[in-house]
């Protein structure tokens, strides 16, 4: 009878191990997939503000090309999409992978670089041609890093599992992670 006793004890113990194992494993699971919806809907909030917010500029690049200045709804959209790119880029900063942080850094400073020629070029700058060719040798460059920073938070979400990364030997000046306070090397 004591036998059987602790053998039923062993048995109800182990059950109740395997039990809570998998409630452990279950909440775990939940919870890496709320951090993954997580981080798809940051991802996809801070690619669609970037993607609008070098729209903008390009407007901006545009109408300073054609006409000499930018119109004051132009430079108000600007200024609100902007906002909301600073707004998403800074909450991105709380979700995203140390990978995809990389890329988002590239992109976030080839955006400031382009936002503050336009902010110059706006206000009245001595050398307007440097600075409407720097706009453009940036605004090429950003589309790069764009589709750069697009794979890597794909690959990051398991979409893909592969990355187009500029070649370095071709271009220098498209490296994701190069300091974009230095000026890059004419193309």
């Amino acid at each position: 009878m004591l036998l059987t006793q602790r053998s039923a004890e062993r048995l109800r113990r182990e059950e109740h191990e395997r039990a809570d194992r998998h409630r452990l494993e279950d909440r775990k699971h939940i919870r890496d997939n709320q951090l993954l919806e997580g981080r798809r809907a940051s991802y996809a909030k801070v690619n669609a503000a970037a993607r609008t917010a070098r729209d903008a500029l390009v407007s901006c690049r545009t109408e300073l090309q054609e006409t000499g200045g930018v119109e004051p709804g132009t430079l108000a959209t600007l200024d609100s999409v902007w906002a909301i790119y600073v707004s998403q880029h800074a909450e991105a900063h709380m979700t995203v992978s140390d990978e995809v942080l990389d890329a988002l850094g590239s992109v976030n400073g080839s955006l400031r670089q382009m936002y503050g020629l336009v902010q110059r070029l706006c206000r009245g700058t001595p050398d307007r041609e440097a600075a409407m060719s720097e706009l453009e040798r940036r605004r090429g460059e950003l589309w790069d890093r764009l589709t750069f920073l697009r794979d890597e938070m794909r690959r990051d979400l398991g979409i893909t599992s592969s990355t187009r990364r500029p070649d370095p030997l071709q271009d220098p000046g498209r490296l994701p992670t190069q300091n974009l306070n230095q000026s890059l090397p004419p193309h």
